[in-house]
């Protein structure tokens, strides 16, 4: 029988999105129930969740901020909700003025808009026709959007095989690499888009001195710098802006995600009069049909005031402290587990050895109810960039959640494999997981276990011992951990043991179980084959470090168990004595 979850995430595969319904499911996320604070609950389970994850900075101020919920209250009461376009609109014009004050009136003018696309498009338009160039400069790896302008500026290659050609004029360099950008920067570019910390590369934080060199460089050759702080504003790095802790003034600024409070969309561009002056030349430049609607402006007036307090600040950077000190710890506890710990204030990143590890630690934090992310590009990096509102108790739970993990997979990874050295650390298993095994039984009695009990060495079944013949199962009751899962199953009975097959779906593009058995001297050779293929792409390793952990742990049980039997049934029986008195 299908759980609300499994019917929830095929819906999601046949109607929204097929991969990311496979790889929520796979995780093990939960139904979205109600949240608070840095805690969401799981509206199936009836468990919350602790979010050391915010969002992409979606939630950077928590789920249902009472601030925030108070502010669409209010909004919502005055009945001014629609722009009219026309007329002057209060509330948008107190959150411009707002805007200009947070950069102490270095970039006075601002746009509004809905998403981080439109606003970082926004921002070309402005930089063409401010300089009457064509080029824009970004750093590999970068993430700006997905509208065709910021997938150009990205030129990822998988995109550019699947969506090309992309938008002329648009040219990447090494973030960080300024040889690299001085030999491109020539009197054809507008402008210099980059990230203060490169969020989907995997948290790459600057060089010291790097920013500030693309300034003077951009200032010399007469290029803007266009600064993308989506996920870095608002507090995120310890101050209001990411720049202010480079010591940098940009031409133009991008915010977006947390400006909506983590309930309604805004975004916005950022400018100096210089910039804004082709608003004056050509007044349509730019249009957004809801883009600073009042509920909206309303919640980035109260968003501002929060990310300007002191004492949030304060708040901050303390647990910015705490994070780092203790992401770092781990980094050097887990050497063979964790290749780098990369971070700056609220926003870090720790880098695993492959992807599989990734996945299997996301997984496991899933599993004790937190929650986190990897790097949209760098999926090997499992991202901490919790709320900035987590309390310090909860901070310490997810931390120490994580460090639990680690070890275990460290531990797991240390158990003695084929080398026979328990002290070397063995690679996350991906299909296919194999086991051999040499059983002191003949391979008859042996085969007569796996044909009367086909699953019995099926490490995704709900029951291994249930009695079952050859054929279709239509509902398969299968099981990823804990989690019950549905699926259309094939049993094979073959002259030298069992293969299960699932059917291709939603789930499963491929999976196939086989158990032989073959004799040898003074016994039988037993081997297991797990294989499948989730058709994920580039999150196939991510997601088979979790699918493989989850194999392998349950083959082993059930591997032991089928030896016990076989040395149950080989014990000859003691005849019972009879007492004296019969």
């Amino acid at each position: 029988m299908r759980t609300r979850r499994q019917r929830l995430a095929e819906a999601k595969a046949a109607h929204n999105h097929p991969a990311y319904a496979k790889m929520a499911f796979v995780m093990g996320c939960g139904v979205q129930g109600k949240g608070e604070g840095s805690r969401v609950l799981d509206d199936e389970r009836g468990t919350p969740y602790l979010a050391l994850f915010d969002q992409y900075g979606n939630q950077s101020f928590g789920y249902s901020h009472p601030r925030i919920v108070a502010a669409v209250r209010e909004q919502l009461d005055t009945g001014v909700l629609n722009s009219t376009k026309i007329m002057f609109e209060e509330v948008q014009i107190r959150l411009s003025e707002r805007l200009a004050e947070a950069t102490g009136q270095l970039l006075p003018y601002s746009y509004l808009a809905n998403g981080g696309g439109e606003t970082i498009d926004n921002a070309l338009k402005l930089a063409r026709a401010a300089t009457g160039r064509p080029g824009v400069i970004s750093a590999r790896g970068c993430f700006h959007g997905k509208t065709f302008a910021t997938l150009s500026a990205s030129d990822r290659p998988e995109h550019r095989e699947l969506l090309g050609p992309f938008m002329p004029h648009f040219r990447q360099v090494g973030f960080g690499d300024l040889d690299e950008l001085a030999a491109a920067l020539d009197d054809t570019v507008a402008a210099v888009l980059l990230e203060p910390v490169q969020a989907e590369a995997g948290v790459i934080v600057p060089p010291p001195g790097y920013l500030q060199e693309v300034r003077r460089m951009c200032t010399e050759a007469g290029a803007l710098l266009i600064l993308d702080e989506m996920q870095t504003a608002f507090g995120r790095c310890g101050t209001f802006f990411a720049y202010e802790q480079f010591g940098v003034a940009p031409d133009l600024v991008c915010v977006g995600k947390a400006f909506g409070g983590g309930v309604v969309p805004l975004s916005a561009v950022l400018g100096t009069e210089r910039v804004w002056e082709v608003l004056r030349v050509l007044p349509s430049t730019f249009g957004s049909s809801l883009g600073g609607n009042p509920l909206s402006c309303r919640v980035g007036l109260e968003v501002l005031a929060l990310a300007s307090d002191e004492a949030f600040l304060t708040g901050v950077k303390e647990r910015a402290r705490t994070i780092d000190d203790r992401l770092s710890a781990l980094a050097a506890r887990f050497p063979e587990l964790v290749a780098e710990h990369r971070g700056l204030g609220m926003m870090h990143g720790l880098e695993f050895t492959d992807g599989a590890t990734a996945g299997l630690v996301l997984g496991r934090l899933l599993e004790e109810g937190v929650t986190s992310t990897y790097s949209l590009y760098h999926p090997d990096v499992l991202r901490v960039q919790p709320p900035m509102v987590i309390s310090e108790e909860d901070l310490d739970q997810g931390l120490s959640v994580l460090e639990g993990i680690l070890a275990e997979v460290d531990g797991h990874r240390r158990e003695t494999g084929s080398s026979g050295h328990a002290d070397v650390p063995r690679a996350a298993e991906l299909s296919p997981v194999t086991r051999t095994v040499r059983l002191p039984h003949p391979p008859a009695a042996v085969l007569d276990l796996l044909r009367s009990r086909p699953r019995l060495l099926d490490p995704f079944a709900a029951a291994t011992g249930t009695r079952a013949g050859e054929g279709r199962e239509a509902e398969f009751a299968g099981r990823l951990g804990e989690d019950a899962v549905v699926w259309a199953d094939r049993t094979e009975l073959l002259g030298d043991g069992v293969r299960l097959s699932a059917e291709a779906g939603w789930l499963w593009h491929t999976l196939e179980r086989r158990a032989t058995v073959t004799a040898v001297p003074g016994g039988s050779l037993l081997d297991v084959r797990v294989a499948w293929d989730t058709d994920s792409g580039a999150y196939e390793d991510m997601l088979g470090g979790r699918i493989g952990f989850l194999a392998s742990t349950r083959l082993d049980e059930l591997i032991a168990a089928l030896q016990a039997e076989l040395a149950t049934q080989a014990t000859p029986r003691t005849p019972e004595r009879k007492s004296a008195d019969t």
